[in-house]
């Protein structure tokens, strides 16, 4: 492209929108780093969630952005239809496909996130390929290092993976897809008649791995988030207050999260005394005791 996109968003604006509370803008809550105060500041979608060249990929001679070739029309065209019609429809009544897209746009969700593409970064790997390569003896040593050495001056194969992921995801060539976890999954969906549930720059609140143990909350709007686990423990968000489960589900929005979004500005105190809750609590079991804790204040439970 002779003009390329560099403002490149990793939660969509069509995602983002839902929350608007005029025209094209949404009140962001993030700490200050000068003085860890919280600030709460209606600001535009368009240049909100997003980091300038993010899906750009470097190599020593030459690079090439994906966000046009693949991130818009592999991720964001197909997703944002699906996520308009699981706004306004059960998702429980639709069919395999339309259940399947759903399930990718939510995995690639988390997948096209800064934090995943650094983990997704292969390069610490690349000496033991390299290893492995020239133990077999099909290459010559050279060619092995040329493309390996190649491959580990590019700080950009996050992204590379992210490209691949993407089409095993639509195409399972390579390996399982990861949404084949939400697939399967129990589902279940709530909605709100307040503006109650919150979104953040990680809307994902992953727990386990999508194909095992998988705990998935996920609010997509104000009004409505939708829950997948493959236990039959999910039931017990059933058994929660309403106001309760609302407030619950944007614990877990906040969890891994360094910036949160709404329509409004009336939750300071809530966002202020969770936001990236998980962030400090490096292990599974303070992750749980966290989230007991906060059911035990809230008084949560059906009598």
């Amino acid at each position: 492209m002779s003009n390329p996109p560099r403002n490149h968003h990793f939660i969509p604006q069509h995602f983002l929108k839902a929350w608007q509370h005029a025209n094209g803008k949404i009140f962001r809550y993030r700490r200050l780093p000068s003085s860890g105060a919280l600030e709460i500041k209606s600001v535009s979608i368009k240049h909100t969630a997003s980091i300038e060249d993010l899906y750009r990929v470097d190599f020593p001679d030459g690079g090439f952005e994906v966000e046009s070739s693949h991130i818009t029309p592999l991720i964001d065209e197909a997703g944002h239809k699906i996520i308009e019609k699981a706004r306004c429809s059960l998702v429980q009544h639709w069919g395999l496909s339309d259940r399947r897209q759903l399930a990718n746009t939510l995995t690639l969700l988390e997948a096209r996130h800064p934090a995943v593409l650094k983990v997704m970064d292969v390069r610490s790997e690349l000496d033991l390929l390299r290893k492995r390569m020239k133990a077999e003896r099909r290459f010559s040593q050279e060619s092995i290092d040329e493309v390996i050495n190649y491959f580990q001056a590019s700080d950009s194969l996050g992204v590379v993976s992210l490209v691949l992921l993407t089409q095993n995801e639509i195409l399972p060539l390579l390996e399982q897809p990861f949404s084949d976890g939400l697939v399967q999954a129990n589902l279940r969906e709530y909605s709100h008649e307040q503006l109650s549930l919150l979104c953040s720059d990680y809307p994902t609140s992953r727990w386990g791995d999508y194909l095992k143990e998988l705990l998935f909350i996920i609010a997509i709007s104000p009004h409505k988030a939708l829950v997948f686990s493959n236990s039959f423990n999910i039931a017990v968000f059933d058994h929660l207050k309403p106001t309760a489960r609302a407030r619950l589900i944007n614990l877990y929005t906040l969890g891994k999260a360094q910036t949160a979004y709404s329509c409004d500005d009336s939750q300071g105190g809530f966002v202020s005394a969770h936001l990236g809750w998980a962030l400090t609590r490096p292990t599974l079991a303070e992750q749980r005791q966290y989230v007991v804790d906060f059911l035990t204040a809230e008084d949560a439970w059906h009598r």
